[in-house]
């Protein structure tokens, strides 16, 4: 064999163990096929071929480019695989392009809380609404199948499973694009940092459910590449500080937050982006420039007002 597919081979077998040792007591399955990797030492890239190095020499293979990845032709091919599909051969290919690292002192800051209700909010105040009744619904079904057991049900079990993924991709594609149009290079956003949420979401199926990581993964990408800078904030407390005065005294009921040191209310999920963006600008000696609009129809409502909405349960929710 070429010395460098055995380089490979070696580096894919480290790979796995790594994480035979990090995951405990998993064990890796092989596939019959599995993806053939390739580096600028294996294979070559042109518009209309690729010609990849095999045990038997250099071969080229013709292919075709979707019109919409032309956009990419001129940066730089790193990578390749090959994968066996049930439609056949794909060869994946990946590039880089190198981007002048922006000044980020005179842009904005957004913190971006994420959620069931609302999967998404930017402290600039932008709503992505959640599915929460859908995802109910899809773990009751999943749940009646798993009952099952049935040969039947398991196929279909497995078919629902990659159309999940497929859909939270889908969504979390959506809300991360729009996130970015929003915003210009020389921006910050702050985001959680999840690993302090993991402790807590063993406790919460809403959370264990929808793929946050992959939605903050999206964002990153698209974010680094529009040359917007991404820093992660620990979570504690956030929605549970006031925006404006900070006070830690506080109630929150049907998505609304209230302050009961200065009164000040708005949305719940609202609060905790913006405070996500003060903590951020207060850890590097920014002076906060995200302040919440008191007048703003999406953001406050009076006290009496979300009383009246509240009803009796109002007192003793605090």
């Amino acid at each position: 064999m070429p010395s460098q597919f055995i380089i490979n081979a070696n580096r894919i077998a480290s790979q796995t163990l790594k994480s035979v040792k990090t995951n405990k007591g998993y064990k890796p399955i092989f596939n019959e096929y599995l993806p053939l990797a390739f580096d600028k030492r294996t294979f070559t890239f042109s518009f209309d071929k690729v010609r990849i190095t095999t045990i038997n020499g250099r071969i080229d293979i013709p292919i075709e480019i979707p019109e919409y990845y032309w956009k990419y032709l001129d940066w730089s091919w790193q990578t390749a695989q090959i994968i066996k599909t049930k439609k056949g051969f794909f060869i994946h290919i990946t590039f880089s392009k190198e981007i002048n690292k922006p000044s980020y002192n005179n842009g904005r800051v957004v913190g971006i809380d994420l959620g069931i209700n609302n999967l998404a909010v930017t402290s600039n105040r932008k709503f992505f609404k959640g599915t929460k009744s859908f995802i109910k619904k899809w773990i009751n079904t999943t749940s009646q199948l798993q009952s099952k057991g049935t040969k039947s049900a398991k196929k279909l079990l497995k078919k629902r499973s990659g159309r999940w993924k497929r859909f939270q991709q889908w969504i979390n594609h959506n809300i991360s694009k729009s996130v970015i149009d929003r915003l210009e290079t020389g921006d910050t956003i702050v985001m959680e940092d999840l690993s302090y949420i993991k402790k807590r979401a063993r406790y919460n199926k809403w959370v264990q459910i929808w793929s946050f990581y992959q939605l903050q993964k999206f964002i990153k990408y698209k974010a680094i590449r529009k040359g917007i800078k991404i820093v992660y904030e620990n979570p504690f407390r956030t929605s549970k500080i006031c925006s404006k005065c900070q006070s830690i005294k506080s109630i929150r009921h049907s998505g609304f937050f209230q302050c009961l040191h200065c009164g000040y209310t708005l949305s719940s999920d609202l609060n905790a982006s913006i405070n996500l963006a003060k903590r951020y600008m207060r850890n590097v000696g920014l002076v906060p420039v995200i302040e919440p609009n008191v007048s703003s129809c999406d953001a406050k409502t009076s006290s009496d007002e979300l009383k009246q909405s509240l009803g009796t349960n109002f007192q003793k929710s605090i």
